[in-house]
Order: structure tokens, then sequence, then C-alpha cells
């Protein structure tokens, strides 16, 4: 007797392998077409770049465009008009002087400098550099509109190279302001500014884009050090002559920096991908300062220090080297007050070790009138902590 087989255990080992064979077939189907899509594909990792002029990157075309509207509308071109005495006819009288004996001719000319500012609240209130306005004896604003307006000085403090106008006007289009001590250092930013507009039919602002290079820098201007701006922001964003006084600004559209000035090539002629801002909470701190006194208030310690030496390590016998020592104490100073001795080593302000005078003078830069010194000193073998309170420089008298 022929065992029982149905007629379907004839076919199974073919559907078998036709189903494997179409499995295998649509996997690299699935494969390939992947592949294309990664390829062809608009979106980018975030990982894969810095500053995307499209698309959705972490700086898209979209948000610096987003950024600039939001800002553009309070960036001013800021003219300021100086005179100079100059020979009225320069070729001729000085002919005139060297051969016939004559004084040369003088007259008076004006010159403007350019430079830029942002308008930071309705009432027509305006920041700018402290350069920009510097001995100015007339100062005009160019608005969006190519409307010039006069602006008047509020104050002005070349300690942190800021300025404060006043032009006429109500509900004022104005830039909000930012949080300069949350920004990170690879964070996508732009220059904004609106140079020479004597130059163009507009006064359209000027936008460049980069990215926080540096942040706290202390900048020496010049090889003498005359002056050096502290605690500022670094960016290769390009800021061009004339964008001095106008924002940086970050990818959500606020002002984090005040634009400042740039490294550029030995021969003046480049820019070298070094710009610097001062940051924005400096900058409103000044301004409140500014609106209130019409001044920045100077702080005042009341004592005189120097770096310590080997010498002044052994003849006060001191255990270290690096601090700074009080060698003087002025009348009637916060540091008399405070407590402080002829001889005391100044080791630790506000939690942070002194070093040297740099240091000190980081801790002390941006305090205002008011504020206090929380100073840990060494005295004869043994430590102790005063409090010192700031006191306006001008009250010394």
């Amino acid at each position: 007797m022929r065992p029982f087989e149905s007629k379907w255990s004839r076919f199974f080992p073919v559907i078998v392998g036709l189903m494997f064979g179409l499995s295998i077939a649509l996997l690299i189907i699935t494969i390939t077409l992947l592949t294309r899509i990664s390829k062809d594909a608009e979106f980018l990792p975030e990982s894969s770049g810095n500053i995307v002029t499209g698309g959705t990157g972490i700086f898209s075309g979209e948000a610096i465009v987003a950024a600039r509207y939001r800002v553009s509308p309070a960036v001013v071109s800021v003219t300021a008009y100086r005179t100079q005495t100059v020979y009225a006819n320069q070729a001729s009288d000085q002919w005139f002087q060297l051969f016939r004996g004559r004084s040369p001719r003088l007259t008076r000319q004006k010159y403007p400098s350019y430079g830029s500012g942002v308008i930071v609240n309705p009432d027509g209130y305006i920041l700018t550099n402290e350069h920009v306005v510097r001995n100015a004896e007339e100062i005009y604003v160019t608005m969006k509109d190519s409307t010039e307006v006069v602006a008047t000085l509020i104050g002005s403090t070349p300690e942190f190279d800021m300025a404060l106008l006043k032009i006429e006007g109500r509900k004022l289009p104005y830039a909000p302001f930012g949080d300069s001590d949350r920004i990170e250092i690879g964070e996508p930013v732009i220059a904004i500014g609106s140079p020479f507009t004597y130059l163009f039919n507009d006064n359209q602002a000027t936008v460049t884009a980069g990215v926080i290079s540096a942040l706290h820098r202390d900048v020496k201007q010049g090889s003498r050090s005359v002056q050096i701006f502290k605690d500022m922001i670094q960016t290769d964003a390009v800021i061009n002559p004339g964008n001095s006084g106008g924002p940086l600004v970050s990818s959500e559209g606020l002002v984090i920096g005040i634009n400042t000035f740039i490294f550029s090539s030995s021969s003046g002629s480049s820019n070298i991908g070094m710009g610097f801002a001062i940051p924005v909470n400096t900058a409103r701190m000044v301004m409140e300062e500014l609106r209130q006194y019409g001044r920045f208030r100077s702080v005042w310690t009341g004592l005189v220090i120097r770096e310590l030496t080997p010498t002044i390590v052994q003849e006060l016998n001191i255990p270290f080297m690096k601090g700074l020592v009080v060698t003087q104490l002025e009348q009637g100073g916060p540091g008399e007050a405070a407590g402080i001795q002829v001889g005391d080593v100044i080791i630790e302000i506000n939690g942070t070790t002194i070093l040297g005078a740099p240091q000190a003078e980081r801790e002390i830069f941006g305090l205002q009138v008011g504020d206090s010194l929380e100073i840990v000193l060494w005295r004869n073998g043994s430590t102790l902590s005063v409090q010192l309170h700031l006191v306006e420089a001008q009250d010394r008298a």
C-alpha cells in the first residue's frame, strides 16, 4: 500500500525557495533606497558642520535672516564731527612762509568719522563705542530709512569704551538684550553694523556670520599696553571698519555684545578673523550708570599694592611667592575702614586666588559703587577675611 502523500508536499520546497528569494530581493531594494535617500537628504546631522547657509543646520540661513529681521531695524549709523586747524591753502601758504616770510593762513575745518550704534529702548537711547564719539562736537544718527537726526551724548567712559546717546522719538524699534553670561564658545553669532552711509543710497545694515571663538579675553592695546580691554568676547564674524558700536547677535536674535575692534594684518589692510565685542551684561551695567549719573562712577579701594618680590618675601618672612602686598593705606579709604594694614598680603578676592595684579584687576573690573570685595589676607603667619566696601573714586576729596 502506497503511503499517503499530499499534492502540496511536492510544492513546499519550491514555495520556501521563492519566499526566501523574495525576502533577499526586498532587503537589497531597501538598502539601496536608504542609501540613495541618505545621499540626497536635505537634513544633515548636527555634528556635521558649523554654519549652514540653507536647510536647517545649527545656524541656518533662515535663522540668520530671522535674527537680522529682529535686530537690524534698531541698528543705526553714527557720524561724529570734530574740527581741526589746517592751512587754508596748504601748498601756497607753505611757499609764502618759506620764501616770503609770511605767516600761513589757518582755518578751522570740520571733518567726520563714522561708526554704528544700536537703539536699546523705544525712547531713543542708543549704545555705541566711546571711541566713535570721542571729542565730537556734533553727533548725528542715520536711521534705517536714511533719516538723519541730531543725537545728544548722555555720557561716555573710555574705561569700558562705551557711550550712551539719545535721540528724540517714541516707540522706536529697539533691539532686545540677551545674557552674555550664558553664551558658549562655538555658539553661532552674527555681527550687524551700518557703516559708510555716505557711500550708499540707503542705510541698509551689513550682516556677517560666524561663531564665538573665545570668551573672557583681556586684550592689550599696543606694545606699551596703554589700555587693556577686559573680559571681551572674541568672534570670527567679520567686524568691518565702521561697524564699531553695532550689535553682536545670537541665533535667537538677542544682542549679546557690542562690536568694538578687530585684529588686522600687519599692514592694517585686512581682517584676520579676530573681532572683539563688549559683553552685553557689561554694556547694560555701564548704560544704566551713564543714564542715571551721566558718567561711569569709578570705584576706589583706598589701597596701594604691589606684587611680591624675593626681597619683600624675605623681609616679611612670607612663606610663599605669589600675592599682593599692601604698601600704603589712603587715609579715610575703604581699605582702612575694612581693617587692612600695611604689610598684609592679599591672597584671595571673592573666592579667586590672587597670583598677581592681573587677577586682582579682573576681580575689581566691572564692579560698581556699593559693591563689596571679600578679601582673604595673610598677616603674621595666619589668614583672616575682611570685607571691603567700594566707594566712588572722586569721593576721596
